[in-house]
């Protein structure tokens, strides 16, 4: 096997790439954004773009590729970091609705963040919210529990409120550390 070859295998290895997976915006293969994956996708998008324009969300910058790829795992890996302090299990599929970006956290003792997946596993909780979200979430500009009444999260299959309730005190937690 070639050197670049290997090395090639080896980013897709370490980054959990893998033949199968799906297509984001981050990709630039993403043609259709208006092609959601999931239910509910849209009226996330729509929400945050109200948000946006009245104040109450701040835009994010679009950014393409690997670039864009790399903002959203890191928001993405501090997320799966914050809730690690909670104990809650895994089983949880994110969607970022902006770029089509499926990632899941799974696992029960440690929290493991996969990206690019297909999509959620039967029986996971399903989380969709848009970047400016995330970005408000991780930041404390926004409390999830907020982000849920103003339409720019939602969370799918989470039976008592369970997932909402322990991301508002991991992310609380995560604010009064800093």
């Amino acid at each position: 096997m070639s050197k670049p070859l290997a090395r090639l295998l080896l980013c897709a290895l370490v980054l959990g790439a893998s033949p199968t997976t799906r297509a984001c915006g981050y990709d630039m293969a993403w043609d259709n954004p208006f092609q959601l994956s999931w239910p509910g996708s849209l009226d996330i998008a729509m929400a945050t773009s109200a948000a946006i324009s009245t104040d109450k969300l701040n835009p994010i910058p679009a950014i393409m590729g690997k670039e864009g790829f790399s903002r959203s795992y890191q928001w993405l890996n501090q997320l799966r970091a914050s809730l690690k302090t909670t104990g809650i299990p895994g089983n949880v599929s994110i969607l970022l609705v902006d770029s089509g970006l499926w990632s899941r956290l799974r696992g029960k003792q440690t929290l493991l963040l996969q990206s690019h997946t297909q999509g959620p596993v039967e029986g996971d909780r399903v989380v969709l919210l848009s970047e400016a979200a995330i970005d408000a979430l991780l930041a404390g500009r926004l409390s999830a529990s907020d982000a849920v009444a103003l339409g720019v999260m939602r969370i799918d299959e989470d039976a008592g409120g369970v997932l909402l309730q322990r991301l508002d005190q991991a992310l609380a937690r995560e604010i009064a550390r800093r």
